[in-house]
């Protein structure tokens, strides 16, 4: 009889420990991908990658403004600027904790901006909006390298590189937990 007891208290064991380590895993992955995130908003050098990305959507909405006078001079412009709002829209409307959708929409958003930039380029603007594409340019390249250089990139790449480490079907499964959104152009 204490045999009995001594084996069924080591599977009891054995399985509390099985259903702790997942657990464990998705608390302390959880607690880093939390302490990413709050770098998107402020990092220790109370960087802002949130602002930047508000201003590259910004400079886009201006963008289109500018393009929308010369839509009867190049009707392919509409689509272009269809294409940039949208990219807009979706970069300001996402929210996902782990910051992929965002990473995304900010890359297409950029695309979408240099295709209707290098469309309008090809229009003879009138000489008060000959200024305003260039500028708005050099703003989204501006706010582009500043999130190139974010350090929360390199906190998230250091985060997914510890999730990595861990096998997938594990951390997909059990642990619930996915990789960090990096903005950086070359991701």
């Amino acid at each position: 009889m204490k045999k009995k007891s001594t084996v069924a208290g080591v599977v009891v064991m054995v399985l509390l420990i099985l259903l702790a380590l997942p657990l464990g895993v998705h608390t302390s992955f959880t607690r880093l991908r939390e302490e990413v995130r709050g770098n998107y908003y402020y990092d220790d050098g109370d960087y802002s990658l949130y602002d930047s990305i508000d201003a590259r959507e910004a400079a886009s909405s201006n963008l289109i403004t500018v393009a929308e006078k010369y839509t009867a001079e190049d009707p392919e412009l509409t689509g272009l600027m269809a294409d940039l709002e949208y990219w807009v829209n979706v970069s300001n409307g996402c929210y996902d904790p782990d910051l992929q959708e965002e990473a995304e929409a900010n890359r297409e958003m950029g695309n979408a901006f240099q295709a209707l930039y290098d469309r309008l380029s090809q229009v003879a603007l009138e000489e008060r909006d000959q200024k305003y594409p260039g500028q708005l340019l050099a703003q989204m390249e501006s706010e582009q390298d500043k999130i190139d250089r974010a350090s929360y990139n390199d906190e998230a790449r250091a985060y997914n590189e510890k999730l990595s480490a861990f096998p997938v079907n594990l951390l997909g499964k059990l642990g619930g937990v996915s990789p960090m959104g990096v903005f950086a152009q070359e991701e």
